[in-house]
C-alpha cells in the first residue's frame, strides 16, 4: 500500500482556504488535491500566517508535502480549536508555530498519531519512519524518542497523543496527552510528566497569537 493510500478517515470535501489580509485559514479535510491547491495559494510575499481551523482528518502524503511545503515558504502556523492527524503535521510546517486567541486554550490543541490504512483502518508501521523523520524534522529534533514510538506506531486510528500548550493545566509541568481507544469504546487518557506542546517543539513560543477580528468572524462562520 503506498503512502498516498494512508488516511485516519477519508474527508467529504476538501480544505476550505479563505485568504484575510495576510492571513490564510484552511479548514476541513485534506484530500488529493489540496496539495496543488496550497501551491497556488501559498505566496510568501502575501501570506505571512496560516490558520488552522477544527481539522480532524486528511490524507497522509498530501499533508507531508503541504508541511514541507510551508517551511520552505517561511510562513508562520497557528491553530484555532483542534488541530489533529493530517493538520498536525501541517502545522508542524510553520516556521514559528503558536496556539491562536480564537478559542478558548482548553480546547486548542494538536493531535498526531500513526498511518493507518483508509479501507481496513489497521495500523501501517511501515509508514512509521517516514513520520517520524517529518516530526523529529520539523520539531528541530525535541520531540523525545519514548514519546515518538507512542505517536506514530498507534495500534488504533483513533488513538491519539494531544499536545497542550503549557498554561493548560495550571501549576502542573506537563501538558501532553495520550489517549487511546478501549475494546469497549471509552478512551482512556493519561497525562505525560514533564512535557508539554513547548518542550517537544510542536510550539515554537508560548505566545498566544491574536488573530485580526476579520479572520475570527470568518472562523465563527466555519464552526
Amino acid at each position: 500500500m503506498t503512502l498516498a493510500a494512508a488516511m485516519v478517515a477519508l474527508p467529504c470535501f476538501a480544505m476550505d482556504f479563505t485568504l484575510i489580509g495576510s492571513t490564510l485559514i484552511l479548514s476541513g479535510g485534506v484530500v488529493d488535491n489540496d496539495l496543488a491547491r496550497v501551491k497556488d495559494s501559498l505566496d510568501p510575499s502575501r501570506v505571512k500566517l496560516i490558520v488552522l481551523h477544527n481539522n480532524k482528518r486528511g490524507d497522509l502524503w498530501n499533508a507531508l508535502r503541504i508541511g514541507e511545503r510551508i517551511r520552505e515558504s517561511g510562513v508562520d502556523t497557528t491553530i484555532s480549536g483542534l488541530c489533529q492527524s493530517a493538520c498536525g503535521l501541517i502545522f508542524l510546517g510553520g516556521v514559528k508555530r503558536t496556539y491562536s486567541d480564537a478559542q478558548p486554550i482548553r480546547t486548542t490543541f494538536v493531535g498526531l498519531h500513526g498511518a493507518h490504512s483508509r479501507k481496513t483502518k489497521e495500523a501501517m508501521t511501515q509508514l512509521g519512519p517516514q513520520i517520524s523523520y517529518f516530526i523529529e524534522t520539523m520539531t528541530n529534533g525535541k520531540y523525545p524518542k519514548e514519546l515518538m514510538e507512542r505517536t506514530v506506531y498507534t495500534k488504533n486510528p483513533e488513538d491519539f497523543i494531544f499536545a497542550q500548550h503549557p498554561t493548560r493545566f495550571p501549576g502542573q509541568s506537563r501538558g501532553m496527552q495520550e489517549c487511546l481507544k478501549q475494546p469497549d469504546g471509552k478512551f482512556k487518557c493519561a497525562l505525560i510528566e514533564g512535557l508539554d506542546a513547548l518542550t517537544v517543539g510542536v510550539i515554537t513560543s508560548p505566545e498566544i497569537t491574536i488573530l485580526d477580528e476579520e479572520v475570527k468572524e470568518r472562523l465563527k462562520s466555519l464552526m
